[in-house]
Formats: C-alpha cells, structure tokens, sequence
C-alpha cells in the first residue's frame, strides 16, 4: 500500500505524538513544537498516511520573510522505515519550496546522521559549514581567565551593533541556535532574542566573544542551550563560564553548547570533566540554492 502525503492537522497530534514516542529515547523535541507548527501559517507541517495512520511528518517553514525555508522535523515511525517515505516526503516539500519561490532551503543534522545526509545529497543540499556540539549533565564549573574582559547581557540591537566592529566572529555571517540558522542581521538577531538571551564581552571597542542560550524544557528535565562564537580559547571558555552561571540562577544543571571545531581539542583538555559528558558530535549545516 503507497503512502499519501498530507497537510497535517490537529486530529493528527495523536500520531505525531506516537512517532516522536521513538525518537531519542523518548527525548525528542517535536511534542513540545508540533502544536505550534499546527497552528503557524509560516509552517507548512505535512504527514504520509498509511493504513489510516500518519507514519512520517516533516515541516517546512518560511523564514527571512519568506525568502528562506527551513527545513525541520522529518520523522517515520520504526514500524514504516525503508519504505522510501523519507525520501518522498523530503521530495514533496523541496517541490513545496520550488513552488513557494524561495530563494533558498536550509536544515541542520548530525554528521552521524548517514540517513539524513544521504537524504540531503539526493534533493541537492551542499554543506555549508560544521559546528561542535557537546552536552552535559552536570558539568563541574569552567575554568576561565580572570583577566578576561566582563561578559555583559545586551539587546539584539547592541549585539548587532558590536558584531559590525568585528563581523568575522560570527562564522559564515549565519547565527547557529539550538540546531537551526538565520543570517546574521538585526532582524534575525531580535527574532531570536524572543526567546534567546545575548552575552558579549569586547576588546579595544571591538566584539571579542558572543553567545546567546535559553532554557530548553523537556518532560524530563531542563537543559540551557548555548550557542558560542569567540575569537580564541579563552573567550570561549569565558563566555561557556557565564553560561553556566545563567543556567544554574535558574535551577539548570544540564548544558549543551555549540561552537566552532577549532577549539574543541583545546576545550575538552581545558575543562577537565570525566564523566557525564558527550564529545564529537558534529552539526552540519546544509543548503538548497533554489533561484538565483
């Protein structure tokens, strides 16, 4: 029996709901964002039914102003893998974006994530660039310099501001937050900042370190979800210090932070954690030039 692909609603959250069920161990993030993707109309939030059930959902959201989507979500349930529905649905919504016009697609996925990547090669995605990520769940604090400039929190407007006196802090001039991206401009800076808080520290009057995070609640716990870009190892540190601080005001133990690979052999000898943590992950950034 072949699937039929459709636009989800919301008498279809019990079957999303069953697909995320086995997802990461029951961890994964799609419960606490299927409503509003439902409901948003940037979201165009499909599904392929079979048997009378959905058995794989993937979103597409517009982004940029409708210049960019983002592709986010893709999820079959274990009972329906290696029937191609992946590979269908991710079709069905790279020809969604064609007819929407937009100049570009975007996603993000782990570089163990051989079927995402694989799935990414076939629809004409290029990598863009990688970052680090690791996590914690109860990491002991980090060493930083004491001479190292004071890490302020700023407005969106201000970091757009000081990011113009050192521009190639922010790698590929695109902001990394939790797993997705947007271009580095003052409208995308506040688009995070509805939910992200930012901390920069300067240098001479120039932007040295940068990082924005905020608390990502999950059924089981809290984790604070950084993300850092910062000239050398000990801004990175430093502004990983702050991090910690902000999450533990806040009743938060468990950390995940994303930064540039360059520092990651340094920072994983600097702090000197030994268990509880997780190294090695790679977030891969991916792009579909749709229309010059």
């Amino acid at each position: 029996m072949s699937a039929t692909i459709k636009r989800l609603l919301i008498s279809d959250r019990d079957d999303i709901m069953e697909i995320s069920r086995h997802i990461w161990d029951g961890h994964d993030y799609l419960p606490s964002v299927a409503d509003e993707w439902l409901n948003d109309p940037n979201c165009h939030f499909y599904g392929s039914e079979m048997n009378g059930h959905v058995v794989a959902v993937g979103n597409l959201r517009l982004v940029e102003n409708g210049q960019t989507g983002w592709m986010e979500g893709l999820r079959v349930h274990p009972d329906y893998r290696g029937k191609g529905l992946a590979k269908e649905l991710t079709r069905y919504l790279v020809e969604k974006a064609e007819s929407f016009g937009l100049q570009r697609l975007r996603y993000t996925t782990a570089n163990r994530n051989s079927a995402s990547l694989k799935l990414a090669k076939m629809a004409g995605f290029s990598r863009v660039f990688t970052l680090a990520v690791f996590w914690h769940l109860n990491p002991k604090t980090v060493p930083h310099s004491e001479d190292y400039p004071s890490i302020r929190k700023v407005s969106p407007a201000r970091t757009h501001n000081l990011l113009q006196t050192n521009p190639s802090i922010v790698f590929h001039e695109i902001l990394v937050y939790d797993w997705k991206a947007l271009d580095n401009t003052l409208q995308n800076l506040e688009e995070i900042g509805k939910t992200h808080k930012f901390y920069i520290a300067t240098k001479k009057g120039k932007a040295d370190s940068l990082s924005f995070g905020y608390p990502r609640r999950e059924s089981t716990q809290a984790w604070w979800s950084t993300t850092v870009y910062a000239t050398d190892l000990e801004g990175l540190a430093s502004q990983l210090a702050h991090n910690q601080v902000v999450a533990s005001k806040q009743g938060i133990k468990s950390i995940v932070c994303t930064f540039e690979t360059k520092f990651e052999k340094a920072l994983r000898a600097s702090v000197g954690w030994e268990t509880g943590e997780h190294w090695g992950i790679r977030l891969v950034l991916l792009e579909k030039r749709m229309r010059s």
